[in-house]
């Protein structure tokens, strides 16, 4: 587990840390504001910045997978009309 936790820290230090500050400043907004309706005010742009913040470091390549690799493999070759 240790080992993975390495790997995927590694690759992904930027991730982590806006995790762990999202998670700080949601917890931080639970305990301080008693209103619900303003917790959630407060917390919903907190996770739409994590996601979009998530969306923007993400390698384009990463973010198309494997589909357009296995779309590239599967064509087959052109013949020629005569």
């Amino acid at each position: 587990m240790k080992k993975w936790w390495q790997k995927f820290y590694r690759s992904n230090k930027a991730m982590v840390w806006a995790a762990i500050i999202s998670v700080i400043l949601t917890i931080g907004i639970l305990i301080k504001v008693p209103d619900e309706v303003t917790r959630f005010t407060l917390i919903m742009p907190i996770f739409a910045g994590f996601i979009l913040f998530s969306i923007l470091i993400t390698p384009d390549e990463e973010l198309d997978g494997d589909f357009v690799k296995n779309e590239e493999s599967k064509k087959a070759p052109l013949k020629k009309k005569i």
